[in-house]
């Protein structure tokens, strides 16, 4: 007996990813329905009611060339096992947008699904140049990967910008940007708009990128008071996602960072969140390397620590209860540096790459 079209897409669609994989195997029929545009969009339109998790990453502190990846549920508990490792010959950090993670290997860039497994090796944008960089951004009214790739011959000339689209044309696409721009910071995707700081002729400023049109905004401005305490140093500030606002996070001590929160692009305005982390928040017995950025939509803080025996751990710390939880990586060890440690908080399972 055949299961109606409507039914079978309705059962298939509230289905995890892993489920999906093995219905593939099952029939002809389930198998078009799930490779089908309009069942990947569908299922891509639903992921904001999945599960709410968080990515982490961490570098291997021997070789520094391969990166593990866990995925922890909320809330979260004992961490045993990664959800994938992925080797990198490069110093750009990898990152993850709604499920897909992007790295740069052998010069190469790699696309890979952690639920799957499976990879995708984008095309060569053109011959190697001497500085490149890259980000990804997600565009959430087409449901698309986009990655925006920057490259450039010498030191001092403008960077040439390409972008190509997942599952689109095997091709990258130049665009123009009339903002010229030097990119210097690791980028953040939010609603669609990829943000990243860069230096420009008028000082640094914040890259605004919109994924579905490719095009960019205006530079925003750094928040006035930020540049009077921290200086215009680009290192000084992480750019994280704040209840789905663009927000900076700066560090004065180990335990007191400054959050500002961009509240209109277009304004420039910005709000202050101080923030303070006692000890009475955190367990006496670790070490705190630093703050890798906040739960998807809440008020909590995800903090970095490591024990006396340097295995690591991550602290929950809710901001307006002033609680805090703990969840220890068995067996993962850690160096002092936060860098080391990257958080993407807006993790969902993606059907790309099936």
């Amino acid at each position: 007996m055949m299961i109606p079209e409507d039914l079978l897409v309705e059962i298939l669609v509230r289905s995890p990813v892993k489920t999906l994989a093995r219905c593939l195997c099952v029939s002809k029929h389930c198998y078009s329905t799930i490779r089908s545009r309009r069942f990947i969009n569908l299922y891509q339109s639903r992921s904001s009611t999945r599960e709410s998790r968080v990515m982490f990453a961490f570098r291997d502190v021997y070789t520094f060339l391969r990166w593990y990846f866990f995925s922890l549920p909320q809330p979260p508990s004992l961490v045993t096992n990664s959800t994938c490792c992925i080797d990198s010959t490069s110093f750009c950090m990898p990152v993850c947008v709604h499920g897909l993670i992007c790295v740069e290997h052998m010069f190469r860039l790699w696309i890979c699904n952690p639920v799957t497994r499976k990879v995708a090796l984008l095309p060569q944008p053109g011959p190697r140049k001497q500085f490149t960089t890259w980000y990804m951004g997600y565009d959430p009214i087409n449901y698309h990967y986009k990655v925006l790739f920057l490259s450039k011959e010498c030191l001092l000339e403008a960077y040439k910008v390409e972008v190509f689209t997942l599952g689109g044309e095997s091709s990258w696409k130049t665009i123009e940007d009339g903002n010229i721009h030097f990119p210097e910071t690791r980028g953040i995707c939010i609603h669609g708009v990829l943000y990243y700081g860069a230096h420009t002729g008028n000082g640094p400023k914040i890259v605004r990128f919109d994924v579905r049109t490719e095009k960019f905004g205006k530079f925003i401005e750094f928040p006035a008071e930020a540049c009077g305490i921290y200086g215009v140093c680009l290192g000084s500030y992480t750019l994280v996602a704040y209840q789905g606002k663009l927000a900076l996070l700066a560090s004065k001590t180990i335990s007191i960072y400054d959050l500002w929160v961009l509240e209109d692009a277009e304004k420039h305005a910005w709000s202050k969140v101080s923030i303070v982390i006692t000890r009475e928040m955190c367990s006496y017995e670790l070490i705190w390397p630093g703050v890798t950025g906040f739960v998807a939509g809440s008020d909590e803080l995800i903090v970095t620590a490591r024990d006396q025996f340097h295995e690591f751990h991550l602290v929950y710390v809710d901001l307006k209860t002033r609680r805090s939880r703990e969840v220890r990586f068995d067996g993962i060890r850690s160096s002092f540096g936060s860098s080391l440690v990257l958080a993407f908080t807006d993790y969902v399972e993606s059907i790309v790459l099936l």
